[in-house]
């Protein structure tokens, strides 16, 4: 029995408001019609040529990314680039996208309480910001005291990832914030709300001296690995509320670095 795409943008709004997005972001329905049906669903990180490719053998009606398709506002359809050549393909397909972004980052249940639980922090709250008036990017708990070198290697383990840090490998951690993505801006409301550690990816050179000079550590595990628990959050909570409707999860285009 099919649903419509409005429904499941809506069960999508429950966990991740619109509101919750940050003012520069594109999330919510990028292709298609709120009144399409939608009788089979793709949920994947990122929308490239190869995932739409295998939507379109699936025959699924509709794909939930959480990375914008759309960014930027478009000046022109040019069908010769790949962002054209995706969008024609979806039209051409009747599939619908929805992109659920920094709305499910920022969501007190969404990506990085999601991250928070993987990773077995306890007594996790929103990590409240420091320096630049925002909040709700990213949470702060506690977990078990371990060296940042046996930290390292839990998130390795955990997050099927290598990873790279800043600190001294033996220093002691028990509070530990996690940023899903790129998180290189919480170090500041890491450090004034004590924790040991930030967990999270896209580091830059000058924010791992800061939080060097800071004296917390860092765990860079790389924005791919930090967010792709997107992927079967939120397809097991389709199912739970869309008995009816097959979700595909799909990561075929995922981390495009090797290590």
């Amino acid at each position: 029995m099919a649903t419509t795409v409005k429904h499941v943008a809506t069960l999508i709004e429950q966990i991740a408001p619109l509101q919750y997005a940050y003012e520069w972001d594109n999330s919510g329905l990028q292709v298609g019609a709120f009144g399409q049906p939608v009788e089979k669903i793709l949920v994947t990180l990122t929308i490239t040529e190869a995932v739409v490719e295998r939507a379109i053998a699936e025959q699924v009606d509709m794909i939930i990314a959480h990375h914008p398709l759309i960014f930027q506002p478009l000046r022109s359809l040019d069908t010769d680039n790949p962002l054209g050549r995706i969008i024609q393909k979806l039209l051409c397909s009747h599939i619908a996208v929805y992109t659920c972004h920094t709305n499910l980052d920022c969501a007190p249940l969404g990506l990085n309480y999601w991250l928070a639980e993987l990773l077995g922090l306890r007594e996790h709250y929103i990590l409240k910001a420091a320096l630049d008036g925002t909040s709700g990017l990213g949470r702060i708990g506690l977990i078990d005291s371990m060296t940042l070198d046996q930290l390292k290697a839990k998130v390795e383990s955990v997050l099927q990832t290598k990873v790279r840090c800043v600190g001294n490998p033996g220093q002691v951690c028990r509070k530990i914030a996690v940023c899903g993505g790129s998180g290189g801006e919480r170090i500041n409301a890491a450090w004034a709300q004590q924790a040991d550690g930030l967990i999270t990816g896209d580091l830059k050179y000058h924010t791992a001296l800061d939080a060097q000079t800071l004296g917390l550590a860092l765990i860079d595990a790389g924005h791919f690995a930090t967010e792709k628990i997107m992927v079967s959050n939120v397809a097991q909570y389709l199912r739970k509320h869309l008995l009816n409707i097959p979700v595909i999860e799909d990561l075929t285009d995922g981390d495009p670095f090797s290590y």
